[in-house]
């Protein structure tokens, strides 16, 4: 019996160290992230590809050296894919580069992230104030000389498809599912939605007005503030997929795949942080604080990288990556 007994404790103090152990790895895994510098006084986005390389986009005109970076995981450091001398960002689907040289007249170019090529140019007769793309159609919202402001949707090769009418402030893209521009800027008249091709407006789901509703870039989804409640909400029916208490100083900045785990910006009265999160345990990793560019989460919710501005220096930016044990299987440690 006191063999027995003895063995039970000694097992239980293995379990007890293993758990400790798993604990301690995740805790070192998560802040032990690779990093590289950029000079850039512009914002630092970045995002995963299907093959776990991270791209990295440094927006011109304030950037040492402007362009598109690809940093597969086993390399110390990233390697530039092609200079683009004007301001860029992702699509909101993250599947594009969109660079936009705006004036009185403008051009849009689109590039493939994958090799850089040079997908379309869009000559606009008009100041370009948001771009983005889905498939084989560009939406630009323009103001023009006269001061008023539309939206304008162009095919690939520089055609003008459609256009109407919009207030001065606008943060539109397209829906997740591609059939319609969304204008999520509530300051005008509401959540505004367009039909694709033709722009016509349509009427937003009674769902969308209950809270202040954007985007997840890169995502199926759309996340909801309200109630002091972040949710995770599917596109177009509006269900709620996960929920969470938040404050509206919360950002999500990237979901998974399934929409489980997601990197969470936050601002306090003491700085910024970022968080990877799982939605379905409400479990956070603290990953780091400080003035956060951008953050990107991978497709399967098991690795996080963000853009982060030098404590000294906010001309240097600092990227950094990191493994999230547990997120792809069983949980390592919970709360």
């Amino acid at each position: 019996m006191r063999r027995i007994t003895s063995l039970f404790c000694l097992n239980s103090n293995r379990r007890q160290a293993r758990t400790l152990l798993a604990a301690l790895s995740m805790t070192l895994l998560a802040s032990a992230a690779s990093a590289w510098t950029v000079s850039s006084r512009e914002l630092v986005d970045l995002e995963y590809a299907s093959d776990q390389s991270l791209r990295i986009l440094v927006s011109a005109p304030a950037a040492v050296a402007p362009g598109l970076y690809r940093w597969p995981p086993d390399a110390a450091k990233p390697t530039l894919l092609c200079h683009i001398s004007g301001p860029a960002t992702f699509s909101f689907d993250r599947a594009q580069v969109i660079e936009r040289i705006s004036g009185v007249a403008s051009i849009v170019r689109i590039y493939n992230p994958l090799n850089c090529r040079k997908l379309a140019t869009i000559r606009v007769d008009a100041r370009a104030l948001d771009t983005d793309v889905r498939g084989r159609h560009v939406a630009v919202a323009v103001r023009l000389s006269d001061g008023k402001y539309e939206l304008r949707l162009y095919s690939r090769r520089g055609r003008l498809i459609a256009r109407t009418s919009v207030g001065r402030n606008v943060e539109m893209g397209f829906a997740p599912d591609g059939r319609s521009l969304v204008n999520f800027d509530l300051s005008d008249r509401g959540a505004t939605i367009w039909r694709v091709p033709s722009l016509a407006s349509v009427a937003p789901p009674a769902w969308l007005g209950d809270a202040e509703s954007t985007f997840v870039p890169g995502s199926t989804y759309v996340k909801r503030y309200g109630d002091d409640t972040l949710s995770v909400v599917r596109w177009p029916s509006g269900k709620v997929v996960h929920a969470v208490p938040a404050s509206r100083a919360v950002r999500l900045r990237e979901l998974s795949t399934s929409g489980r785990y997601g990197a969470l910006h936050e601002r306090r009265d003491v700085g910024e942080s970022l968080d990877w999160m799982d939605f379905a345990t409400r479990r956070r990793v603290p990953l780091t604080t400080g003035s956060i560019d951008h953050a990107s989460i991978n497709a399967a919710g098991n690795a996080v990288a963000w853009s982060l501005r030098d404590a000294d220096d906010s001309n240097q930016v600092h990227i950094q990556r990191a493994s999230i044990p547990g997120a792809d299987g069983p949980l390592v440690v919970s709360d």
